[in-house]
């Protein structure tokens, strides 16, 4: 069988919406239009007209007792895997999934796959109780189905102790998943469940023995598992096979599932063992009930608030949504003492609280019982995403103005150092993984984490984590302040820390003062309690060390026009401290304008300043600078590249030969050449299509495309001179043949010309005089006057510059 996909989905919905309508005439003879066959030919046409009405009340009936899909949703498709073949779920699961009562009111918003072809999730809209609704869809299992699995799963306990043993090995979740598999197998093997020839399409050896199902499952419980079988283990990718590995399964098509019931059936299909395969590993090495949405790339967290609890999940687009999900009271109890377990930690009445790392990498609170929750056992995820987001989904979010990000590349690429302060879910640790592709690949970076969510492509990369004790007395316990301290002999060029929270702060800026660039995160709802947190016990910072800090960006989750969004609120430099006045100097230099929803600038930030000064630029050479940043940027978001490896493979490519990715900017090559891009040996970028795919990258609106189609019409000079002049090395890196005008002789490495005509000067913001040839470099810039720091209740300067004082009360 090559598909049956369309007449599966209609015959399996049809047959379970009518089964147990005794009320409706079975066959055509049963019905006037049958019985009165031989009646004269003006009786004919009434007894059409009764079939007809017959046939809408069950048209009616139908509806009434099926999901309703999405009018433009083509399910066969969906229920089709990559090979043409039916997808292990379908539209029978769902149609079982969701109960009767509901269907009526239950409109369907979106759905799509999490785990194909084992899993996917539908989004429905009640119209009665006017809240959305989020459905995990898996197989069904009928009774005889679920009593086996019941069996299998005491029967595994042995494999699953190895299994949780390899855990602590370091082997793999794919490792122990064959485990399981082969076990499974095993057993199914030795107790008759299959025949021969399944058995040897599975790889094993065969048992010679049929038995009525039914039947032999009740006779299972309570034998003793023989040992000393082979293990016969199948390849697998991850938990599960993917969906290409799975194929056409035998017995797939052996439904409608009530046909099946009343027949009964000896031994199990193909179909029923990947079913059973699918549920052991889901609930021995992935996670249970939650596993679906732990697959869901769309949620942010999931939690469940206590006994009789469903499950809630926060979706990237419609926020907190009630599940399908839900769990009894000691199956929730369990659940939440294998989360404990996984994580190495433990968990009890002694001890009924506990923070916890998923293997996954995901953050979880733990709550066990009622003596601290009166709802009883409660946990909350808060998901690891293996594939960040980048600077352009930041941009299209309107997170950030394409004019931020581009300063905030120049400033990290140049050294500087920044604090990403908000609240929480403000999307402090999304930016920091995203600003960290302008970290460029050649230096060494160090990591400092309690909770891996840093993520990164340079591969010259230390990835340090805390430790907590193992004993009572915390003997052995590696926090912040330790890695921090081993940070400093592994001589870095950057340090990425994924949070500030206490003491480790003062060691932080005392690197920070060093010289070594520090890009991290802080809970805090401005740059004023940025300011005096830092400053204040626990942490204390002194005032003048903590002017080694170059930036702060506050972030915090707002609403637009009813939307919920995420939105940089302002980016702030610090200057220098005043120690006369005992104040720290800071100037904003990004401002949220909520109203229209966009950013203002405001005057020259200093730091760019002393960008220009310490690499020798001219203003105009600086002003090139982030105008070729710009153009990548608005490069990237016109032709709507935003995939991870392609935007990490451009940024990179860019810092380590700028002129060579703007001719291929100018010449339109840069997309066709990504691939060679991503060659590069210091980026590590190994990211499957598939995942890829299941990220939900923002799309650039209207807005944000004229806004990069203006940038590099503006652009459009400099672009020309790229496309006219030669430059040295180019033509050999550039995939292709290029037309190089190569009689115009050009500087050599491609210098950008003099002239450049641009609408809107940056030398007015950054506010350095320049000679007239505009060539020579700028003295070292002084600090900014006394007269323009701020007050403490942020008021205009004279001259425009808007500046905060923080006197220390």
């Amino acid at each position: 069988m090559s598909r049956s996909g369309g007449s599966r989905v209609v015959t399996c919905g049809v047959l379970n919406v009518f089964e147990g309508l005794t009320h409706l005439p079975r066959t055509v003879s049963e019905t006037k239009w049958g019985r009165g066959r031989g009646d004269s030919d003006d009786s004919g046409g009434v007894e059409l007209t009764e079939a007809v009405e017959s046939a809408a009340r069950l048209t009616r009936t139908l509806a009434r007792r099926s999901v309703n899909v999405a009018p433009a949703l083509d399910e066969d498709d969906f229920f089709t895997d990559v090979a043409g073949n039916e997808t292990l779920v379908g539209r029978d699961d769902l149609e079982r999934a969701v109960p009767a009562h509901k269907k009526r009111h239950f409109d369907e918003v979106e759905r799509y796959w999490v785990n194909r072809p084992y899993a996917f999730v539908i989004i429905f809209r009640s119209k009665k109780e006017n809240e959305l609704k989020y459905y995990v869809i898996e197989p069904h299992l009928t009774d005889v189905e679920s009593e086996l699995l019941e069996f299998l799963t005491e029967k595994l306990a042995d494999a699953i102790k190895y299994s949780q043993e390899a855990e602590h090995r370091n082997e793999t979740t794919a490792e122990r998943a064959e485990v399981i598999e082969a076990e499974t197998k095993r057993l199914l093997d030795r107790y008759n469940l299959i025949d021969d020839g399944l058995a040897q399409k599975l790889g094993m050896e065969g048992g010679s023995r049929f038995s009525r199902l039914a039947g032999s499952v009740a006779d299972l419980f309570g034998e003793d598992e023989e040992d000393g079988d082979d293990r016969t283990v199948r390849e697998t990718r991850g938990i599960y096979p993917p969906e290409e590995a799975v194929g056409d399964p035998d017995g797939i098509a052996v439904r409608p599932r009530p046909a099946v019931e009343a027949d009964g059936y000896d031994a199990l299909t193909e179909y029923q063992v990947e079913k059973l395969l699918y549920y052991l590993k889901r609930d021995f090495v992935g996670y249970e009930r939650i596993d679906g949405v732990k697959h869901d790339i769309n949620v942010e967290d999931i939690s469940c608030d206590g006994y009789n609890s469903p499950v809630f999940v926060y979706h990237t687009a419609y926020e907190q949504i009630i599940s399908n999900v839900a769990y009894e009271d000691d199956s929730l109890d369990d659940f939440v003492v294998k989360l404990a377990q996984r994580s190495g930690k433990g968990i009890s009445k002694r001890q009924p609280q506990v923070d916890a790392t998923l293997p996954d990498g995901s953050r979880a609170q733990l709550t066990l019982g009622t003596e601290v929750s009166d709802h009883g056992t409660n946990y909350t995820i808060r998901q690891f995403k293996d594939v960040p987001f980048t600077p352009v989904d930041l941009i299209n979010w309107h997170t950030f103005s394409l004019e931020e990000m581009a300063f905030l590349w120049l400033c990290i690429e140049n050294h500087k150092s920044l604090i990403f302060a908000g609240g929480t879910a403000s999307g402090k640790t999304t930016s920091l993984n995203a600003v960290s592709l302008f970290i460029p690949s050649k230096a060494k970076i160090v990591s400092i984490e309690d909770t891996r969510e840093v993520e990164l492509p340079q591969r010259n990369w230390i990835a340090s984590v805390t430790r907590p004790s193992f004993a009572d007395d915390e003997a052995g316990d590696v926090d912040e302040f330790d890695l921090l301290e081993a940070a400093l002999r592994q001589r870095p060029e950057y340090i990425v820390m994924g949070e500030v929270r206490g003491e480790e702060g003062r060691t932080l800026f005392q690197v920070m003062s060093t010289g070594h660039t520090t890009l991290t995160t802080f809970h805090a709802d401005s740059v004023g309690e940025v300011v005096k947190r830092f400053t204040t016990d626990p942490i204390n910072v002194s005032k003048t060390l903590f002017t080694a800090l170059d930036l702060v960006s506050v972030q915090a989750q707002t609403r637009v026009r009813g939307e919920k969004v995420r939105r940089n609120q302002k980016i702030t430099e610090i200057n220098s401290y005043d120690a006369e006045n005992d104040e720290i100097n800071v100037q904003d230099v990004f401002q949220w304008a909520p109203g229209d929803d966009g950013f203002e600038r405001q005057r020259g930030p200093q730091i760019l300043s002393e960008i220009m000064f310490d690499r020798g630029w001219s203003r105009r050479r600086l002003e090139d600078e982030l105008r070729k940043r710009t153009v990548i940027l608005a490069y990237l978001i016109e032709h709507r590249i935003s995939a991870y490896e392609k935007v990490s493979a451009t940024l990179q490519a860019f810092i380590n030969d700028p002129d060579t990715i703007i001719a291929l900017v100018a010449q339109d090559r840069l997309e066709s050449s990504l691939d060679d891009l991503r060659e590069m040996e210091t980026v590590f970028m190994d990211i499957d299509d598939e995942t890829e795919a299941l990220v939900p990258r923002p799309k650039p609106d209207e807005e944000t495309r004229e806004q990069a189609a203006e940038i590099l019409a503006e652009a459009e000079t400099m672009l020309e001179s790229y496309r006219e002049e030669s430059t040295p090395g180019v033509e050999a890196a550039l995939p292709g043949d290029l037309d190089w005008n190569t009689e115009s002789g050009g500087d050599v490495g491609g210098s950008l010309p003099t002239e450049i005509d641009v609408d809107r000067s940056l030398g007015d913001a950054i506010g350095v005089a320049a000679d007239a040839d505009g060539e020579e470099p700028p003295a070292r810039p002084e600090p900014v006057a006394d007269d323009v720091a701020f007050a403490s209740d942020d008021d205009e300067s004279d001259d425009g510059v808007r500046t905060t004082r923080y006197d220390e009360e």
